[in-house]
Parts: structure tokens; C-alpha cells; sequence
């Protein structure tokens, strides 16, 4: 039976093909797409996720979004891309289509995020692939639907290899979506709800190479999935880029390809380090954290998903 899903991400090319993902695999019933003001520009992002959906002709989910501003923005250079994936020629014929959502105010991610779990009748699993904004304010205001989540799936940390944060006033040590929101990830690891998290030492094996991308392209001409996905990835390549979030999508997918470990884990909050994850014997957080995967596991889970549509 399908697990019960809710997206929240902050609408960058990875978040967008781990959505599509989500969306199509069949082990997963995606019930909201949350978005969050972080690694995007909110509103580009909402309208170009709803385009892609009407492009894929899915159903089901509700998408909302937060205007919310997350404390350490993202670089702007990276936010621009939502700019350019909301204008791409591929959705040049949505418009002979009804439009998803059409005529639907879409609601603030941290009520739908609410609604949805206080709604289900089967515990719900939420797959974090940007800041927590959207998701610690839910249960600091409503803690008892901590009841109605099976676990949160997020992508963030870095614990045995460098952060990807680079600013002069931080150290490097932090991960960019726990360091955009350092509170939200503390009062996420805090919350008691069951924790698994796909941290940089995971997700720096798994770069988006010029042979995935080539087997990409050979299906992208009978399949509108693989169409879209090869048109979205194209923007990042030949950049340093990775399956950061696509990957954390595939661990709700199919779990088998990971190998976690339970470590006690807590958040920096302030100073040169904030967002920093790091391991420790007293104090902190259980939480489950995948160590290895199985990376040609991986890469064919994608290419087959993206073959359903």
C-alpha cells in the first residue's frame, strides 16, 4: 500500500525532480507539496511546479507555499533559477490544458501541512529537502499532531566531510538547508518525532554525471517524465552538482538502497558554526543517519520512475 507523503522544499532543481518523483512513483500517495522562500523565489517556484504538474497531467497533491523569510537567505545566483525553470519553452502547450489547480487560492504550507496530517487516517511521512521553516512552526503550534507523522525524512547535515556553506562570518562546518534555518532544524531534531537524515557524507557520492544524463536523454523522447527532467537538469549541467534531494526522495521510494545508523545528534544555533550537525555522546537527538547507498540502485530507481509518465 502506498505510503502517505508530504513534500516540503524550497522549489531548486533538485527539489523539483524530487517532487516529480514522489509524485510518480507508485509506493507513494502524495498528499501536499509545501514550498518554502529559501534556495528559490517562492511565487516562480509555485507557479512553475504547478506548470509541471500540468505538463505530467498528475493529480492529487495540493501545493501551498510560505512566504516566510528563512534567517541566512540562499545566494541569490541560485534563488534566479526558479526564474528560468518557470519560463522554459516545455510548457509552451499547457496551454491547450486546464491548469492544475485553476481557480484554487493556494493555502500557507504551514496550514496545509497542518490540515493534511490532522486529516489522515494512516500516520504520514514528511520528506524535508530545503530549511524547516514550513515544518517546526507546525508542531511548536500544534504539538499533538506529532501523533499523525511516521517519521521525517530530511536532507541536511554533514558530519565526517566539509558543510557547503561559504561565507566569510561561518566556519564551512554547516549544511545549507540547516544553516538557512538553524532554530526550525533544532526544534526538528527536538521534537521527538522520528528522524532520518541524508547528510552530505551520503549525498557528495552521488554527483549527477554526463553518463546519467545521457541515459536520460534516450528516454526523454517516450517519456514526458524524462522530457521535463532532462529540460530541468540541463540548467546545472556541467556545474558541481548533485542528487542531493532526488536521493532523500528515494529513501521513502525504496529504503533497502540505504544503510542507516543511529547516531545522538545536535544542531548548532549560533555563532561561526550555526547549522552545523554534529555527533555526540551526552545530550542530543536519536536519529537514524544513512551512511551508505547504493548508487547504481539509486540511479535506475530514477531513470525507471521518470519512465512511468
Amino acid at each position: 500500500m502506498p505510503r502517505p507523503v508530504i513534500h516540503d522544499n524550497d522549489g531548486h532543481v533538485d527539489d523539483l525532480l524530487s517532487t516529480i518523483l514522489l509524485w510518480l512513483a507508485p509506493q507513494v500517495d502524495l498528499q501536499a507539496v509545501t514550498l518554502t522562500d529559501g534556495d528559490c523565489y517562492v511565487h516562480q517556484a509555485y507557479e512553475a511546479l504547478v506548470k509541471m504538474a500540468t505538463f505530467l497531467d498528475v493529480d492529487g497533491a495540493e501545493i501551498g507555499f510560505s512566504e516566510d523569510v528563512v534567517p541566512n537567505e540562499f545566494p541569490e545566483n541560485w534563488r534566479r533559477e526558479s526564474y528560468i525553470i518557470n519560463e522554459l519553452p516545455i510548457f509552451s502547450d499547457n496551454g491547450l490544458k486546464k491548469s492544475y489547480q485553476a481557480g484554487v487560492r493556494p493555502r500557507k504550507s504551514q496550514a496545509l501541512i497542518a490540515d493534511c496530517l490532522n486529516h489522515s487516517r494512516a500516520a504520514v511521512t514528511i520528506v524535508t529537502t530545503g530549511p524547516l521553516t514550513n515544518v517546526a512552526p507546525v508542531f511548536l503550534e500544534r504539538p499533538e499532531l506529532k501523533e499523525k507523522v511516521e517519521e521525517i525524512i530530511m536532507m541536511g547535515g554533514a558530519f565526517s566531510v566539509s558543510g557547503n556553506v561559504e561565507h566569510a562570518e561561518h566556519d564551512g562546518s554547516a549544511e545549507w538547508n540547516f544553516y538557512a534555518d538553524p532554530a526550525a532544524a533544532k526544534a526538528t531534531l527536538d521534537s521527538g518525532i522520528a528522524l532520518k537524515m541524508i547528510p552530505l557524507d551520503v549525498t557528495n557520492k552521488v554527483p549527477i554525471t554526463k553518463e546519467f544524463l545521457a541515459k536520460l536523454d534516450e528516454q526523454a523522447d517516450s517519456f514526458r517524465a524524462s522530457q521535463l527532467a532532462a529540460k530541468i537538469y540541463s540548467l546545472v549541467k556541467g556545474l558541481n552538482y548533485f542528487f542531493w534531494d532526488t536521493l532523500t526522495a528515494a529513501a521513502v521510494i525504496r529504503p533497502e538502497l540505504f544503510t542507516f545508523k543511529e547516531m545522538r545528534i545536535d544542531i548548532s544555533t549560533q555563532g561561526k558554526n550555526q547549522g552545523k550537525s554534529s555527533t555526540t555522546f551526552f545530550g542530543g537527538k536519536k536519529v537514524k543517519v544513512a551512511v551508505e547507498m547504493d548508487k547504481d540502485g539509486f540511479e535506475d530507481l530514477v531513470l525507471e520512475v521518470l519512465r512511468t509518465k
